[in-house]
C-alpha cells in the first residue's frame, strides 16, 4: 500500500488516470493506455504480473501488446532491436488483454491455472476415446462390440480405414439397440410417448369411392387388405350395390353426387365424420380406393399417440402451406394459409380432436365450412384443424400417395409403411417396385405382390414366391 493511503482497503480500484505516451509508444503509434493503481499486489505478484516500483509501493502498469520480432508492422522491428539483451518483463504464459481491467485478468488467469493442460495421448488411446464418445450419450454404457474394438491394440490392428471404423461403429450400435431409458424414434422421425394398447375395433377406417370404381378398384382392395380387416373398414360410396354389400357388410351409401367435384367430395367426408362420431371408436382414418393399408403398421403408429389428445397425422402433398381465401361475410374475405394432409395418402385424426371439430364438421356443417374456403374435403380438414383449432399437422413419411414416386420405397421397408398407392407419375406408371409371384401385366398396381409379401399365408399367394 502506498504512503499516505492507509485508509484505502485492499482490492479498491482508484479512478482511471491517463498515462502519457512513452517514446517507444509514439514510435509504434500504439494507442494511449490507462494506468490503474490497484491494491492487489500480493495476489497479482503470485501470478507473475510485472510491477514497477513507485515510491514505497508497487503499481501494476499494463503495457500494449508488442509485434513479435521478425514480423512486419509499425514499430515491430524497432521494438525487437530495443528488446535485445533484455529479460522479458512478462512470464511465458499468455496473459489476457489488460485493457479489460486487472480484476478480469486475475479471474481469467486463475481459471486457467485451475485447468491443467491435458497430457498427450497415444493414437490408440485417442481411437478408444473416439469410440467411447460415439458409442452413446454421456454416462451411458458402450454398445456391445465397441469395448472389444476399443481394447489396446485392437483398433489399430483390425480397423485400417475410416470407413471400416464407422462400419464397425454402426453395426455395433444397431446390434445394441437404443440406450436404456431413451425414447424410441421410428421411421417418421417423431419421438413416441408410451404405447397405448389398440385393437382393430378401436380404429375406424373410411374408404371413399364411387360406384363406377366398385369393380375396377374395390374388388382389388376386398381381395387384399380389406379381406383381413372387414370389421374396421367402412366403404363410403354414392350408389347402391347389393353384390358389394354381400361381400362386406360395412357399405354406406352417402347419396352424394357421383361427380368428382369439391362439393361431392365434401359431402362424402361429412358423412364419414358423422358415422365415426357415432361409432365411439378412438381413431378416424380416411383413405381412398387406390390405397393399400398396412393395418399392422397403422395400429403400431396410432398406438404411439394418446387418442384423447389432439392428433392429426398424415403427409402433405405440397412443400408449403396452402394459400386460401376465407369468406368471413357476404362482402368480406381474408387470406388464410395452413398445412393439410392429402387424402390420396390417407390421414388419421384422434377422437379427442374430432370432437373439437364438431362445430365446423358435424350435422352438415362440414359442407358449409368447405364453402368458406372453396377447397376440397382434405383441405377443409386441414383448415378446421390447423387454421381454426390451431392444431399442427404431424407429418409422417409412412403415408404414400400416387403424387410421389413410389418406386423409391425400399422393398425391405414395406412392412413399416402405413399406406401405399399406385397411379401415374410424370406420365409413367407409378407403383412400388417389388419382385413377386405376379407379373406387372397381371398385377399392375403391385397390391397383390405387396399383400403376399406382408401376408405369405394368404391362400392364393404362391408359396414359392421370391421377393
Amino acid at each position: 500500500m502506498e504512503r499516505g493511503r492507509k485508509d484505502v482497503p485492499r482490492g479498491t480500484i482508484e479512478p482511471e488516470v491517463p498515462v502519457p505516451e512513452s517514446p517507444s509508444q509514439r514510435r509504434g503509434r500504439a494507442p494511449p493506455y490507462v494506468r490503474r493503481r490497484v491494491y492487489l499486489q500480493p495476489a497479482l505478484a503470485s501470478l507473475g504480473f510485472p510491477f514497477r516500483a513507485t515510491g514505497a509501493g508497487r503499481t501494476y502498469i499494463p503495457t500494449p501488446p508488442r509485434c513479435p520480432p521478425g514480423r512486419s508492422g509499425r514499430g515491430g522491428a524497432g521494438r525487437a532491436r530495443a528488446d535485445r539483451g533484455r529479460e522479458p518483463k512478462t512470464p511465458a504464459r499468455q496473459f489476457p488483454d489488460p485493457r479489460r481491467g486487472p480484476t478480469w485478468a486475475l479471474q481469467s488467469i486463475w481459471g486457467n491455472l485451475e485447468r491443467p493442460r491435458p497430457r498427450a495421448r497415444e493414437p490408440a488411446e485417442r481411437g478408444r476415446r473416439a469410440l467411447r464418445s460415439l458409442a452413446g450419450p454421456s454416462g451411458a454404457a458402450p454398445a456391445p462390440g465397441l469395448e472389444a474394438a476399443a481394447a489396446p491394440g485392437v483398433l489399430v490392428r483390425e480397423v485400417h480405414s475410416l470407413s471400416e471404423y464407422f462400419s464397425l461403429l454402426t453395426r455395433s450400435r444397431r446390434d445394441a439397440g437404443p440406450p436404456p431409458g431413451s425414447v424410441p424414434r421410428p421411421a417418421d422421425g417423431h419421438p413416441r410417448p408410451p404405447a397405448e394398447p389398440l385393437t382393430p375395433h378401436d380404429v375406424f377406417i373410411a374408404v371413399k369411392t364411387t360406384k363406377k370404381f366398385h369393380r375396377a378398384r374395390l374388388d382389388l382392395l376386398l381381395e387384399t387388405w380389406i379381406s383381413r380387416h372387414k370389421e374396421m373398414t367402412y366403404i363410403f360410396t354414392d350408389g347402391e350395390d347389393e353384390a358389394l354389400a354381400r361381400r362386406t357388410g360395412n357399405v354406406v351409401n352417402t347419396n352424394c353426387s357421383a361427380a368428382h367435384s369439391r362439393q361431392a367430395l365434401s359431402c362424402k367426408m361429412a358423412v364419414e365424420y358423422d358415422r365415426f362420431v357415432e361409432s365411439g371408436r378412438k381413431w378416424f382414418c380416411h383413405v381412398d380406393d387406390d390405397n393399400y393399408v398396412n393395418v399392422r403398421a397403422l395400429l403400431k403408429l396410432l398406438a404411439s399417440y394418446p387418442h384423447t389428445q389432439d392428433i392429426y397425422l398424415g403427409k402433405p402433398s405440397l412443400d408449403r402451406p396452402i394459400q386460401a381465401t376465407e369468406r368471413v361475410s357476404e362482402s368480406k374475405v381474408r387470406p388464410v394459409h395452413f398445412w393439410f394432409a392429402t387424402g390420396g395418402a390417407g390421414f388419421c385424426i384422434s377422437r379427442g380432436l374430432a370432437l373439437k371439430m364438431s362445430p365446423w364438421a358435424s350435422g352438415g356443417h362440414f359442407m358449409s365450412t368447405a364453402e368458406r374456403i372453396r377447397l376440397p374435403d382434405d383441405c377443409t380438414i386441414g383448415y378446421i384443424v390447423e387454421a381454426l383449432l390451431g392444431v399442427p399437422l404431424i407429418r409422417s413419411g409412412l403415408f404414400h400417395s400416387h403424387l410421389e414416386n413410389l418406386q423409391q420405397v425400399p422393398t425391405s421397408e414395406l412392412h413399416e409403411q402405413v399406406t401405399l398407392s399406385y397411379g401415374m407419375f410424370e406420365n409413367k406408371r407409378n407403383a412400388v417396385h417389388i419382385k413377386g409371384p405376379f407379373s406387372v401385366e397381371a398385377d399392375p398396381s403391385r397390391f397383390r405382390s405387396i399383400h403376399c409379401h406382408l401376408y405369405p399365408d394368404t391362400p392364393w399367394c404362391p408359396h414359392t414366391a421370391i421377393f
